[in-house]
């Protein structure tokens, strides 16, 4: 049995790379089937994102790492040699706390990112629902779902502003507190404008209107949307019913200007404006945000936001790491543990067997005994064997974890003359407090 991830990521590969070896969501179940086929793999996940495609499998020997890789060369029909430098292979604890930081948020382009927990989840129900994962993977992925969560819940690794949309909502939360009853104005159609309305939008608002100099471009983005096209001469109207303006424009002087403004908050009966000016050089003109109820931020406060969020979060990454450690243990050990299973199970074979044995040998001399009496003796046979097996099985577990763990069993296997001539699933260990079967009278 071996726990192996092969992948890359932000970190070991450019973007062009990485944009060829994504497995696009509408592929993730058909590449999960094609995966559980190679016959060396008992358990897969696959985790593909804008930013990594990692393959988590359980599969029968190390020696098997290269079907893993000669699979994403061909699932990909990206050729081995374009992106072999670039994957990392982790196996066992390294595997297990790799997985960990992912869904921790610290292997993040931006440290603490909420998107990548649901991911990770999505991943591993589309595994599940392809019949992919098993004891190993399944403990794991639950597991790593508790560590994010953990992380979020016990840290502040996810709070603050991961980029200029994050920190325009939550300046917009501070001034306007819920922004379902809010109109958005966006001015201008360029992607960044573009960008801070999805992420403020995504939050719930009553209206989108788009502004731009050609109308043609303003009601493309309008569509996009869900919102309305309003052409630069109805510009001024449109502030007035917005609550929210978003502006980034390729003009070369201010459009809007103080005076302008005035007008304006007098038309609004001076009802608060939140004003966002990504545009460089500026849309509005710096004084404006020295009226009354006109709440301006421009580029560089929104990513002094960013900034300020990341410097927080950096803070946390230890609190963090102390979850994945921890985490890490114990899945290692239950992992360590799940190991010794196989030998378990032949050693309750062989006790039973022996138990079997003496009442095939004695049962007999017993007929004269009544139903209940033969129950009490199956049952005294059975006690036996519990208790005397209680304390190997005991012991073979903490085998499990110790120094030289693997020298141990193999005494122990010596020591009962059983010998663990296959792979054997390592699930659950069998119940063998039922005793040998009543006999038929």
């Amino acid at each position: 049995m071996h726990l192996v991830m092969i992948g890359l990521n932000h970190n070991t590969a450019p973007v062009d790379v990485r944009e060829r070896l994504t497995v696009p969501e509408s592929g993730l179940a058909d590449a999960h089937s094609r995966l559980k086929m190679c016959g060396c793999v008992t358990e897969c996940c696959i985790l593909s994102t804008c930013n990594r495609t990692e393959l988590y499998a359980v599969t029968e020997a190390k020696e098997n790492d290269d079907v893993l890789i000669d699979f994403l060369s061909a699932f990909t029909e990206v050729p081995l040699d374009e992106f072999k430098s670039h994957l990392y292979i982790l196996s066992g604890h390294k595997a297990v706390s790799h997985l960990f930081r992912v869904s921790g948020g610290l292997d993040s382009m931006m440290l603490g990112e909420p998107q990548i927990l649901g991911q990770v989840k999505n991943a591993y129900c589309v595994a599940g629902d392809c019949s992919c994962t098993g004891a190993i993977l399944n403990n794991l992925f639950q597991q790593a779902l508790t560590v994010g969560k953990r992380a979020r819940t016990e840290t502040d690794i996810a709070r603050g502003a991961f980029s200029v949309g994050y920190a325009a909502v939550e300046l917009a939360n501070s001034i306007f507190g819920d922004l379902h009853s809010r109109k958005v104005l966006i001015i201008g159609a360029g992607k960044m404008s573009e960008n801070t309305a999805k992420r403020i939008i995504s939050n719930g608002v009553a209206s989108v209107t788009v502004a731009n100099r050609t109308l043609e471009k303003a009601e493309k983005l309008a569509k996009e949307l869900g919102g309305k096209a309003v052409g630069f001469e109805n510009l001024n109207d449109a502030i007035i019913e917005s609550d929210i303006v978003i502006s980034s424009t390729g003009a070369t002087e201010p459009i809007i200007n103080r005076d302008e403004m005035l007008k304006i908050m007098r038309a609004r009966h001076e009802r608060p404006v939140f004003m966002i000016d990504i545009a460089v050089p500026r849309d509005i003109d710096a004084s404006v945000g020295l009226l009354d109820n006109v709440f301006l931020y421009n580029i560089d406060d929104l990513q002094s936001l960013v900034d300020q969020g990341i410097k927080e979060r950096e803070k946390e990454v230890e609190k963090v790491n102390l979850i994945i450690e921890q985490e890490t243990r114990k899945f290692t050990s239950w992992l360590k543990t799940l190991e010794v299973v196989p030998l378990i199970r032949l050693l309750r074979e062989r006790f039973d067997s022996v138990r079997d044995g003496e009442w095939e040998k004695y049962r007999g001399r017993l007929s004269h005994l009544s139903d209940r009496d033969i129950e009490a003796v199956q049952g005294l046979l059975q006690s036996v064997v519990n208790k005397i097996s209680h304390h190997p099985m005991v012991r073979i577990k903490d085998y499990a974890n110790s120094p030289n763990g693997y020298g141990k069993m193999d005494v122990v296997r010596e020591l009962f003359g059983v010998e663990i001539t296959e792979e054997m699933d390592p699930g659950e260990e069998p119940d063998s407090s039922a005793g040998p079967k009543k006999e038929q009278q």
